[in-house]
C-alpha cells in the first residue's frame, strides 16, 4: 500500500537486525532460544519450527475475559509479538528489542481546529492513496463513522471507489447495518456489495483463530472478505482506528480520573468488566485446574501493568486502547485476515499525532467525528449512523452452532474446558436457540485451538480463498 505499514529485516552473516512499523500494527513475532532466533509473521510456523508452546497463563487469563492480548504477550510464553517502532537486533550474543515510540506533547489547539485538521488529513491521505491505486480501489463500508467519512473524502476528490461491500453480520448483531450502508453507497453513487455470512460458524472460528495466531476473538464476520478480494487486485480501504482516535465510546470521565490519579488496578478492574457476572461465567466454562491457572488477579496486573505505560499520555483512555484493543485485535482483520492490498488512511502519521496529542476533554463528550461529518459534508447528514440494536435471532443457525461446538467439546482431549458445564451450557442454547445463550462460543473455540496447539496438535490450514457468495448487489 502506498505510505501504508512495512516491516524489514537485513542478515549480515552476524547479527540479524528486524524492524516493524510505526505503530506495531502488523503481525511480527519472535522467540530467542540458546544461541538462536526464530522471527515470523506467524505464531504457527514458530511452532513448526519448533518453539516451545507453552501456555502464557497471565495472557490467556487476560484474553478470557476481554478478548484480546495486551502489550506484547501472546498465547505462548517464548513468543513475544514486537511492539511498536520495533528495532530487534540479535547475535550470538543474544537480542535486544527497543522501541523508538515516544507519547507525543500535549497540544490545546481548539476543537474547531481539530476537526478541520482531521477532515484536511483524510481527505489528503484518501485521494492520495486512491491515486497511486490507478483507481483500482474498493471500501469496506459500515454503517459507522469511519468507512462514511473514508467514502465521501474519496467522493470529494473524484476518486469514488469502483466497489462498497458489507458483510451480513452474524445474528442477532447490526439490525440496521445493511440498511444504512446501503443507503451512504446509494448516495454517492457507488455500486454496493452485500456477502453472506460463513454458514459453518465453529469451522470459520478456527480459520480465523488460524489466520490471527490466536489473537483475537473477533473478525470472524469477515471471513467473506478473503474469498472475495482474491485475484481482484483492488486496493481496499479500511477505517481501521478513526473512532477509537477521534470518538471512542470508551471514553469515560471516570475512568480518566482512575488514569489520572494512578489508580491502575482500578483501571484495569473497568477493563477487564464487571466480575460479578464474568468470573461466574467464567467458572461454569472451565476446569479447576483452569481456573487456578488463569484468575482474574493474574489478569488484572497484566492489564495495570499496561495502563500504566499510557500515564502521561494527554488521553490515556485513547492511547491505552490504540495501543492495545486497535493494534493487537482489530488491526488484524485488514493486515491479518485479509489477504488484500490495504489503506488504512486513519494511521496516517498526521492523523494519529493530532489525536494522541490532543487531551482527554477535547473528545470527552465523544462527538467530534459526528461533528465532523455533518459540517463536512451536511448534504449526507439525514443518514443515521448505525445503532446498537439487536436484530432478530435464527434458532436454526444457534442449534446448528452450538451442536458442532458440543461436538467439538466433546472429542477434544484437553484439562482446560470444563466439559460438563461446557456441554450443559451448548445444550441450553440449543434447546433455546438463543444466542445470548452461546455468547462463549468465540472464547472457548479460541482456548480449544490455543490448547490443541500447546499439545503438539496442528491446526487446520486455512484456505487461500474462493469464491465468496454475493448476498445482494446494489
Amino acid at each position: 500500500m502506498p505510505g501504508g505499514p512495512s516491516l524489514a529485516w537485513e542478515w549480515t552473516g552476524e547479527r540479524l537486525i528486524v524492524e516493524n512499523d510505526r505503530y506495531g500494527v502488523l503481525p511480527l513475532f519472535w522467540s530467542e532460544g540458546p544461541g538462536q532466533i526464530a522471527v515470523s509473521t506467524s505464531i504457527d510456523a514458530l511452532l513448526d519450527a519448533g518453539v516451545r508452546a507453552r501456555l502464557d497463563d497471565g495472557a490467556l487469563a487476560v484474553f478470557l475475559r476481554i478478548g484480546f492480548f495486551v502489550g506484547e504477550d501472546t498465547p505462548f510464553a517464548a513468543i513475544r509479538a514486537l511492539p511498536p517502532s520495533a528495532r530487534l537486533e540479535w547475535s550470538r550474543a543474544g537480542a535486544t528489542v527497543q522501541s523508538a515510540w515516544t507519547t507525543p506533547a500535549r497540544i490545546d489547539a481548539r476543537r474547531d481546529d481539530l476537526i478541520d485538521r482531521f477532515g484536511d488529513a483524510v481527505a489528503r491521505v484518501a485521494a492520495a492513496h486512491a491515486g497511486a491505486a490507478g483507481g483500482r480501489t474498493a471500501l469496506l463500508l459500515s454503517g459507522g463513522h469511519d468507512s462514511r467519512h473514508i467514502l465521501f473524502a474519496l467522493d470529494e476528490a473524484g476518486a469514488r471507489p469502483r466497489t462498497c461491500v458489507t458483510v451480513e453480520p452474524y445474528p442477532p448483531s447490526g439490525g440496521d447495518e445493511i440498511e444504512i450502508a446501503r443507503r451512504i453507497a446509494a448516495a454517492i453513487g457507488v455500486e454496493h456489495v452485500v456477502l453472506a455470512q460463513r454458514t459453518d460458524r465453529l469451522s470459520a472460528e478456527r480459520e480465523k483463530n488460524a489466520l490471527t495466531d490466536c489473537c483475537a476473538d473477533e473478525h470472524v464476520q469477515f471471513l467473506p472478505l478473503r474469498d472475495y478480494f482474491a485475484g481482484r487486485g483492488d486496493l481496499v480501504f479500511d477505517g481501521l482506528a478513526g473512532d477509537v482516535l477521534s470518538q471512542s465510546q470508551r471514553l469515560d470521565a471516570d475512568l480518566h480520573r482512575l488514569f489520572a490519579d494512578g489508580s491502575f488496578d482500578d483501571v484495569a478492574d473497568r477493563v477487564l468488566g464487571d466480575a460479578r457476572s464474568i468470573e461466574p461465567a467464567l467458572q461454569g466454562l472451565l476446569t479447576q485446574e483452569a481456573l487456578a491457572r488463569f484468575p482474574r488477579s493474574a489478569a488484572a496486573a497484566r492489564v495495570a501493568a499496561e495502563a500504566a505505560k499510557h500515564a502521561d499520555a494527554p488521553n490515556p483512555i485513547a492511547s491505552f486502547f490504540f495501543f492495545s484493543r486497535m493494534r493487537r485485535e482489530i488491526a488484524l482483520a485488514p493486515y491479518a485476515l485479509l489477504g488484500a492490498p490495504v489503506s488504512t488512511p486513519f494511521l496516517d502519521e498526521a492523523i494519529v499525532s493530532l489525536f494522541l496529542s490532543a487531551p482527554f476533554e477535547a473528545v470527552r463528550d465523544r462527538r467530534l467525528h459526528t461533528d465532523l461529518l455533518e459540517r463536512r459534508y451536511p448534504r449526507f447528514s439525514a443518514i443515521p449512523f448505525a445503532g446498537k440494536q439487536r436484530g432478530r435471532d435464527v434458532p436454526a443457525r444457534v442449534r446448528r452452532d452450538a451442536a458442532a461446538l458440543a461436538a467439538r467439546i466433546a472429542v477434544h482431549r484437553g484439562s482446560l474446558v470444563g466439559r460438563a458445564g461446557a456441554l450443559a451450557r451448548t445444550a441450553r442454547a440449543f434447546a433455546t436457540g438463543r444466542s445470548a445463550h452461546l455468547w462463549f462460543l468465540p472464547r472457548l473455540a479460541h482456548l480449544l485451538d490455543v490448547e490443541a496447539r500447546a499439545r503438539g496438535i496442528s491446526p487446520p490450514r486455512p484456505p487461500r480463498g474462493g469464491a465468496a457468495t454475493p448476498a445482494a448487489a446494489s
